[in-house]
């Protein structure tokens, strides 16, 4: 397991700069975490296992039991990205993924508004585990009547502080802006940490 105690640090005057961080990028079942992690990383490791139940298998074959993982570099950073399930059977792997991570992306199917409460429930989880640095994904913003993100901000509480920002996740260039927007959300957080360590 990948743990955050052997990321070297580079210090640069009054600032700390990472060289490697962890990602963990969330969301509720079909909200396009293994297609955002897959185009961003181009190949990655994936535990998808094909459904049985009809009522999942109506919306698509398969689904992530444990993990996507996946490594890109992205402006002299290198990213080390994870993706969960998202089904609360697999639930138990959030635990495991989220340890020694640095910031995470909470992807929202903005065409399902079905999936708002766990997706809601997701991202009341993994605020628990700590003041993690996150941005808030809403995906899928090229199918017509999608919710925009001011709406997902709302049905899902997002504090205004809160970057949320349309993606669609088949398109590598949205999916890398908004891990850009999360590595500057992390590094103005490592920045502030170290200004107060020399007060």
């Amino acid at each position: 397991m990948y743990h955050s105690r052997y990321i070297p640090q580079v210090w640069e005057e009054t600032q700390v700069i990472r060289r490697i961080y962890k990602i963990v990028v969330t969301g509720a079942f079909n909200s396009g975490k293994t297609t955002f992690v897959r185009n961003l990383c181009g190949r990655i490791l994936n535990t998808d296992r094909r459904l049985y139940l009809d009522r999942e298998r109506s919306v698509k074959e398969t689904t992530t039991v444990a993990l996507d993982f996946g490594t890109v570099s992205i402006d002299g950073r290198t990213l080390y990205i994870f993706g969960t399930p998202g089904q609360l059977r697999f639930s138990f792997m959030w635990d495991v993924l989220s340890r020694g991570m640095h910031g995470f992306i909470l992807l929202v199917d903005s065409n399902d508004r079905d999936s708002i409460p766990i997706a809601k429930f997701i991202y009341r989880h993994f605020k628990s585990y700590g003041n993690h640095p996150h941005v808030i994904g809403a995906n899928k913003q090229d199918i017509e009547n999608s919710l925009p993100p001011d709406d997902v901000r709302l049905l899902l509480e997002i504090p205004e502080n809160i970057p949320v920002l349309p993606v669609v996740s088949l398109d590598k260039s949205s999916v890398i802006s908004v891990i850009r927007v999360l590595i500057r959300e992390i590094e103005k957080k490592e920045m502030l940490q170290h200004t107060h360590s020399l007060l």
